[in-house]
């Protein structure tokens, strides 16, 4: 079991549940030696209840986390990042923010604020705009993680060129970047469904991770824990590694972020 976790939510999101130090106490007691809160982004004139923050809560968000950092410092690494998408109307607040958290994860939802998301918008032109806008997070130096890069996948009823051509991009992106890409825990967590002709979790999907293999980019895992217990959840390790078994990828044995908060 990899013994750090980047991806964590907290209940300002609004589809988390939990107090941020019972997420700290949960890794802690689960063998976790670092961890990272990257709550989703807020963004200007763009709050959406139960999606992410209000942007007022920003600043305490980030004292709540450096209140715990100093707490347990002797027992656990606590960074501070956010998990954004990467909207080009919100350029400049996305700059701000790699310059500001110790990291960030993107974490791709859909094309705009308040559209569609990709989860059920799949279509093979939603698929290439999935992997276009990683892209282009990733020319401007954005992402410390790319975070579920086969999201796309979720509900997709067969793998497409279009499929195959956007895993190849956002890994290459991947690459030139020199960032990880993340094998999401939270996607068996909607369990198997029969979605086209496979019975499957939406998420790691296989063929992805197939061609991932072909190129020497990193790999993690990310929890993307919206409660406490999930850092308890080793099950959800073994059904990844079931759904991967066989394709060899480069899987780090550490992660560090440097502080800046």
């Amino acid at each position: 079991m990899q013994k750090f976790n980047y991806h964590s939510h907290t209940k300002r999101c609004g589809h988390a549940i939990g107090e941020d130090e019972e997420y700290v106490l949960a890794a802690i007691a689960n063998g976790y030696t670092k961890m990272g809160f990257s709550d989703h982004a807020p963004y200007r004139n763009g709050y959406a209840p139960g999606e992410r923050m209000h942007k007022e809560e920003l600043d305490s968000y980030i004292e709540s986390v450096k209140v715990l950092q100093e707490k347990y410092k002797d027992q656990i690494d606590i960074r501070i990042g956010l998990e954004f998408e990467y909207f080009e109307d919100q350029l400049v607040e996305l700059m701000e923010y790699k310059e500001r958290m110790d990291y960030l994860i993107i974490g791709q939802h859909g094309p705009k604020l308040f559209e569609e998301e990709f989860y059920t918008r799949n279509d093979d032109e939603a698929v290439l705009l999935y992997a276009s806008l990683i892209e282009k997070a990733c020319t401007k130096g954005l992402p410390d993680i790319i975070g579920h890069p086969d999201l796309f996948m979720f509900d997709k009823k067969e793998w497409t060129p279009a499929c195959e051509e956007a895993a190849h991009r956002i890994v290459k992106a991947a690459v030139n970047a020199d960032i990880p890409i993340e094998i999401n825990l939270n996607g068996i967590h909607y369990g198997i469904r029969q979605i086209g002709n496979e019975k499957r979790v939406g998420y790691p999907y296989r063929k992805f991770w197939e061609v991932a293999a072909q190129y020497p980019v990193k790999v993690i895992y990310g929890l993307d824990a919206h409660k406490p217990e999930k850092y308890a959840d080793v099950d959800a390790y073994h059904l990844v590694d079931e759904v991967l078994e066989g394709i060899t990828l480069h899987k780090l044995e550490d992660l560090a972020f440097k502080k800046k908060l």
